[in-house]
């Protein structure tokens, strides 16, 4: 009983790390139950169970916002958002399974080799979970946990937010073997390899500095634009609130508005008076105006990010491509059949086919959309189009107030010290933010208020590693852990067969 209850402590300990809790140190020390319940050889029965429960209270507790999100918007019964929710949780954890069970497996030959090979399975189910099921779900990776701490951070530029999880997994599994078997080498290296990624992040913060191309005001207008009303509250959001704000922004200076996502029932191409109103205003202030709505075609709704410029043009749609399961589109749409109308509200886009980058003056911009901001690739395919600057307009609205805006508000500061681009983040209820290409969010919104932010940004044009080799720093280290465990799970195969002991070995320094 007490080697099981390791299982979902190891969970519990590491949900806490993320928002709203932020016990972030808490990571480097959260899987060493993990480690401990696997070292005493688990039955394949008790081993799936365990990771269950491991999961249940890692993935279950960071999204524990999800049934309120399915009952209050999708209409749902609570037992069939519960059930909902605990169906994700499972394929989360069928997804990290290999790890939970090639620890298991690899204990038995060799505990040291089993924590290097370990760290870059874990890391290989994180990069396996951004792109599958039904184009990924990569929230609550690990690595995310770590925003807080800016030196750690800086990392992500070099392999992603996935090379920070795998430098977690290694530490915690490292520190287990110190603990328990006495063998400090593999501590030791960790600690080497943590040291030199926050030398890395020391650099990039007090030396490093990205080449400014140019700047431009900026003026973010959260409207706290409701869920699913009526007719008369989104008349008055549109044409007086977000007027109202359009206004305040531009006599601080502003020379680019930015409206979030959020529901809007005036399609910007369709709309003439919608149209009109806004594109009137533009030009009479000679403003930059880039705002969220909805278009169709023959192929469908489409789900958009429109640039008006300051002689009241449209010069820039972009579609988003990265589309919410179950919530913006229905996976598997022939074989659910009827289902879509529980989610009929939100089910019928279309992705977009091509990343567009804009143009305000003399700086280029790139778009994610809501969920992209989750992804490494979605921002990146921006920068690698040219884009200069960042910009996520998202409806958080959804989640109220959990802590899911600030989950996702985390991903989108990792996304910025991925690429080394300025953020600028304007969220419908909240957390609208300016971000640094280091991370830094230098001002920040509240959640559910009517407000304004304006500062200045300035673009940077500055080349990752990230950017140009993409996930393949990623794949080399995976390949370096497998290829530096195999001999020494190979070396104590033979002890495996009549030793119950086997990969348990004296204290070495």
């Amino acid at each position: 009983m007490v080697t099981f209850l390791l299982y979902p402590a190891a969970g519990l300990a590491t949900a806490l790390a993320f928002p709203d809790f932020s016990f972030f140190p808490l990571a480097w020390l959260s899987l060493i139950p993990l480690y401990e319940a696997a070292a005493r050889r688990p039955s394949r029965r008790e081993t799936v169970a365990g990771h269950v429960f491991f999961c249940l209270g890692y993935f279950g507790t960071v999204l524990y916002w999800i049934p309120g999100v399915l009952i209050r918007y999708g209409g749902l019964p609570w037992v069939v958002a519960a059930l909902a929710w605990l169906l994700l949780v499972l394929i989360l954890a069928l997804f990290l399974l290999p790890f939970t069970a090639f620890l298991v497996w690899g204990m038995s030959r060799s505990e040291e080799g089993t924590v290097w090979a370990a760290s870059g399975v874990w890391l290989l189910t994180e990069l396996l979970r951004d792109r599958f099921p039904f184009g990924g779900f990569p929230w609550a990776a690990l690595g995310y946990s770590q925003q807080p701490f800016p030196w750690l951070l800086q990392l992500a530029d070099v392999g992603s937010v996935y090379l920070i999880s795998y430098l977690l997994v290694l530490v915690n599994g490292s520190l287990w073997l110190w603990w328990r078997r006495g063998i400090r080498r593999t501590m030791l290296t960790a600690v080497c390899l943590c040291a030199l990624a926050c030398l890395y992040g020391a650099y990039r913060i007090s030396v490093w500095s990205p080449d400014s191309v140019g700047v431009v005001r900026v003026g973010i207008a959260q409207g706290d634009i409701a869920l699913m009303e009526g007719s008369d509250h989104y008349a008055q959001k549109y044409f007086k609130t977000l007027a109202s704000l359009f206004d305040r922004a531009v006599a601080e200076g502003a020379r680019w508005v930015i409206f979030p996502e959020a529901q809007n029932p005036y399609r910007l191409e369709q709309d003439f008076y919608f149209r009109t109103f806004w594109s009137d205003r533009a030009s009479a202030t000679s403003t930059y105006l880039l705002l969220n709505s909805s278009h169709s075609d023959d192929d469908g709704y489409y789900n958009s990010a429109y640039l008006i410029n300051p002689t009241g043009e449209v010069v820039y749609r972009y579609d988003k491509i990265h589309l919410v399961p179950f919530g913006e589109y229905l996976p598997l749409e022939r074989l659910l059949g009827k289902a879509d109308a529980l989610v009929a509200e939100v089910s019928s886009f279309r992705p977009g086919s091509q990343v567009v980058v804009g143009r305000v003056d003399s700086l280029q911009f790139g778009t994610v959309i809501c969920f992209e901001a989750a992804f490494p690739r979605s921002a990146g395919a921006a920068v690698r189009k040219g884009a200069q600057v960042l910009v996520n307009i998202t409806n958080d609205g959804w989640f109220g107030r959990s802590a899911a805006p600030a989950q996702h508000l985390q991903m989108a500061v990792v996304r910025a010290v991925e690429t080394r681009r300025p953020m600028i983040r304007a969220a419908n209820t909240g957390f609208s933010a300016f971000i640094s290409p280091l991370g830094e969010v230098t001002a920040r919104t509240g959640l559910f208020e009517e407000t304004v932010l304006v500062g200045d940004v300035y673009g940077s044009a500055c080349r990752t590693p990230y950017l140009v080799f993409g996930e393949l720093p990623c794949w080399a280290v995976i390949i370096l852990s497998i290829a530096l465990a195999a001999p020494l799970l190979d070396r104590n195969r033979g002890l495996s067969k009549g030793d119950g002991h086997a990969g348990r070995r004296s204290p070495a320094v």
